[in-house]
């Protein structure tokens, strides 16, 4: 059986939200205003724990695929 490849896509979601983070890191410097605010409270802050749970998710099935794997080539 293939093994399957979670640690690809995990990677790249966690590389997206550190670029997420830094770009508007970047950005709420000249962009502060009222809308910029509501924007983040709106858009992005909710994300990081949606994203944060969906890795740790990643990582339990990733856990029990290996775990599957090993009992079929046993």
């Amino acid at each position: 059986m293939k093994p399957c490849d979670l640690d690809t896509g995990a990677t790249r979601l966690r590389l997206a939200l550190k670029d997420l983070q830094r770009v508007w890191g970047e950005t709420s410097e000249v962009w502060n205003d009222s809308v910029a605010e509501a924007f983040f409270a709106e858009h992005l802050e909710p994300l990081t724990p949606i994203v944060k749970n969906t890795l740790d998710a990643v990582g339990r099935m990733r856990l029990l695929l290996h775990e599957a794997q090993r009992e079929l080539d046993s």
